[in-house]
């Protein structure tokens, strides 16, 4: 069974904000003995909601300080009093970027597309210089295929800015999604020179070269590699491109260091089961791969059914018949193992 690489199909916002004004003060060292005497009576002086309050009173026309106390709130784990806070910073100032940013972000996470949306249109209305909401927008667009308009959000966020590196994946998104391969091979490529350590951008790209059976693919898989030493995703990706492109030595090394990544990670045993039932005949081996699949994923109906299979052609018959009937249990419409078992049981 044949495992492909999976892509990043989704720009995902992420908040970038940074912590300003008000709760800057939470950074300052230690009062003196006499302003905490001062205060032995009252709040405590260095209690970070009472210092946001407070600037809050001092400067209620200011939108930065009702950001200040919602980021607060939301390492609070206080989502809805954030999103309230920066709903007062609009108040404040309509044209406040970031309020419409980190709403935008809350809503698109809990997956309240249509309040989000609403929102990042607010936002360009409001903020129209809002590369961020500009971007949003564009993704939006992207999975509504509306990509005219993508591409209308995508250029105008590039005239503000021409570094930004997502702003260039996601034209290579479209160009890809619309058949215009040296395109989007353009965007992606760009897309990590502006940005060197854009591992996502690296991904993408192996990705879209192994599909193209392009060699050039190892070269972005292991930069991905070096950029997160302990990712398996880039290394489970060469891994396969190995395989799909007849590396099998190196396929199986590179399913190993997978196993030394995360231990219980059953997909690297099964392909190595795999590897050793359909393209070496090593079956030995493959029953040890299979069995190792099982162990880390009980429930593992595809490992189950290739460990029949290795089984019976160690003429193992009744133990091919076991498992083609656990697979079966796991999932009861598998027809290839229902085939498999009835070809085994003709056989015995």
């Amino acid at each position: 069974m044949h495992m492909t690489p999976i892509a990043f199909e989704n720009f995902r916002f992420k908040s970038k904000a940074p912590i300003i004004g008000a709760f800057a003060i939470l950074l300052v060292g230690c009062t003196t003995s006499d302003s905490a005497s001062k205060n032995e009576s009252s709040e405590p002086a260095n209690d970070p909601l009472q210092i946001l309050d407070n600037a809050i009173l001092e400067q209620p026309n200011d939108p930065s300080v009702y950001h200040d106390r919602a980021v607060w709130k939301l390492a609070q784990s206080d989502p809805q009093g954030a999103f309230d806070d920066w709903d007062l910073a609009l108040r404040a100032d309509s044209s406040f970027a970031l309020a419409w940013e980190e709403q935008a972000d809350m809503l698109f996470q809990m997956q309240k597309f249509e309040d989000c949306l609403s929102k990042l249109d607010g936002c360009l209305q409001h903020a129209p210089e809002s590369t961020p909401c500009m971007l949003k927008r564009a993704e939006f667009s992207i999975h509504l295929q509306q990509f005219e308009q993508a591409f209308q959000y995508l250029n105008d966020a590039l005239r503000l800015n021409d570094q930004l590196h997502d702003a260039y994946w996601m034209k290579g998104k479209i160009y890809a999604l619309t058949g215009a391969d040296d395109k989007a091979l353009s965007s992606y490529q760009t897309a990590i020179e502006v940005n060197p350590e854009f591992y996502e951008g690296f991904i993408t790209l192996g990705i879209f070269l192994a599909e193209r059976s392009n060699a050039m693919a190892e070269e972005y898989y292991r930069s991905a590699m070096e950029l997160r030493p302990s990712a398996v995703e880039p290394v489970y990706n060469l891994a396969m491109f190995y395989q799909n492109t007849g590396r099998l030595a190196e396929s199986l090394d590179l399913y190993r260091d997978i196993l030394l990544l995360d231990p219980e990670n059953a997909t690297a045993s099964f392909n190595q089961g795999y590897i050793h039932l359909e393209y070496l005949a090593e079956y030995d081996s493959a029953v040890h791969w299979f069995s190792e699949a099982i162990q880390r994923l009980p429930y593992y109906h595809q490992a189950f059914f290739n460990r029949g299979l290795a089984f019976e052609s160690l003429g193992m018959s009744s133990a091919a018949i076991e498992d083609y009937t656990q697979a079966l249990k796991i999932k009861p419409d598998y027809t290839s193992a229902a085939l498999a078992k009835e070809r085994a049981m003709k056989g015995q």
